[in-house]
């Protein structure tokens, strides 16, 4: 039911083919709705370094493309529907920037999607895994056989609809469909402090996620004269006579990067109500929250990652552990595994008052769809070594002198994540600890 409706509204909404360079610098800036086929590495040779072999491989992914929130499905059924009427007799009336074609793709623009339907994978999202899957693949096909074999894999996801069809969409990359039945898939605790570790920590609830004070910077970006000329902006070349609030340019933002991840080359009419510079603000907005929700604002938004960060280094040093682990999550796993790495952290805390242009923290290039974190341990000559890929590609962390990294180095780096990773007394209320 749900994929008839879907390929139906796909078919109905889209007929733009992405294809100016004006479309692609704003689809360069859509954050975490950012399709994965807009940034992944299209280099799948394998990886090889001299007098080093590949040994294991742990690999965390967030969830492929999916469907809304049942919030912003609620916005696009009511909100986004009143105002394409809008839009569309105010051209008519010679009001606003728009091209005939533009407000053409309005005028068919429609939506069948149900809240109940609310953050469902998407055909996107399984294509993005499969694909993922046959790169890592052919990248390491010392560590990853063709066949499945309990003892030397091991799938896990959370307890969640996208993350469990994107392990098993993932497995049928590696195995092809036949091969995948047989995989076995991790029992999903009622509490993982391993993927969804930041779900159950109280003491960062309450001092972080639902703390006004850590939303301070971001407030002050809504509210900022910045934001207002946006605002402007966008109403004037939709050709409104009335100024638009944040939460509707922000879910026209929100929903132009939906739609446009659900369909390879096809972009959503609600990109055009933006031009390059108007969209750049928005995307700074969701760095922004991130940042301080999911990043480097607080410490213990990261230290918290530190089970995840152990479970890696313990299955490294054990022989007898799986060679390749493949664990499936979310946004707000891999943004605190990241932080906890120490990658793409800004010289600066990220500030309401004016945009860091040059910010490394940026969503639509390290928190896309799909987006990946692995490490890959090779035995070599010389001594263990391991390689960090983000979104597929090699990076050096900070405490490493080369993308292949000494594992004793980065063993010695992280003792207190490996060492004196308590989560209990890290999120318990009733420590006196504040990060």
């Amino acid at each position: 039911m749900y994929w008839s409706i879907l390929s139906i509204y796909l078919l109905v909404l889209f007929c733009q083919t992405i294809t100016t360079r004006e479309t692609s610098d704003i689809l360069d800036h859509l954050s975490t709705r950012t399709p994965y086929r807009f940034i992944y590495n299209r280099d799948d040779a394998k990886i090889k370094y001299p007098n080093c072999k590949a040994a294991k491989i742990w690999m965390v992914t967030r969830h492929g493309t999916r469907l809304p929130s049942p919030k912003d499905i609620r916005g696009l059924r009511t909100t986004l529907k009143d105002l394409r009427d809008d839009i569309v007799t105010r051209h008519r009336l010679g009001k606003g920037d728009l091209t005939e074609e533009q407000i053409q793709r309005f005028e068919d623009w429609s939506s069948d999607i149900l809240p109940s339907d609310a953050k469902i994978l998407t055909a996107e999202g399984k294509d993005e895994m499969m694909l993922l899957a046959e790169r890592i693949r052919k990248r390491f096909p010392n560590i990853i056989k063709n066949k499945f074999d309990n003892k030397t894999f091991h799938f896990r996801y959370t307890a969640t609809q996208r993350a469990e069809e994107s392990a098993k969409s993932f497995a049928v990359g590696l195995f092809k469909e036949h091969g995948a039945k047989a995989v076995k898939y991790a029992p999903i605790p009622k509490h993982d402090p391993v993927l969804r570790f930041y779900k159950y920590c109280d003491k960062w609830l309450k001092q972080v996620k639902n703390d006004t004070n850590t939303y301070k910077e971001v407030k002050n970006y809504i509210t900022s004269e910045e934001m207002n000329t946006t605002l402007d902006s966008v109403s004037k070349r939709l050709g409104l006579d009335y100024m638009l609030s944040f939460d509707a340019v922000n879910l026209m933002y929100s929903i132009c990067g939906f739609e446009t991840s659900w369909h390879k080359d096809l972009i959503s009419p609600w990109c055009f109500a933006f031009d390059q510079a108007d969209i750049q603000k928005l995307e700074y907005y969701h760095d922004l929250k991130h940042y301080w929700v999911d990043g480097y604002g607080r410490e213990l938004t990261y230290r918290q990652a530190c089970l995840s960060i152990k479970t890696m280094f313990k299955i490294f040093s054990d022989t007898k552990s799986p060679n390749a682990t493949f664990l499936f999550a979310h946004s707000g796993t891999l943004l605190k595994l990241l932080s906890h790495m120490q990658l793409y952290k800004p010289r600066e805390h990220l500030r309401g008052d004016r945009m860091d242009l040059g910010r490394p923290w940026r969503m639509s290039k390290i928190d896309s769809f799909g987006a990946n974190l692995a490490f890959v341990l090779f035995r070599c000559k010389d001594g263990d070594k391991v390689l960090t890929l983000h979104q597929e590609r090699p990076v050096q962390l900070p405490m490493c002198d080369s993308e292949l990294c000494p594992l004793q180095t980065l063993l010695e780096h992280f003792h207190e994540s490996i060492h004196h990773c308590d989560y209990n007394d890290l999120c318990s209320l009733h420590t006196k600890t504040e990060l």
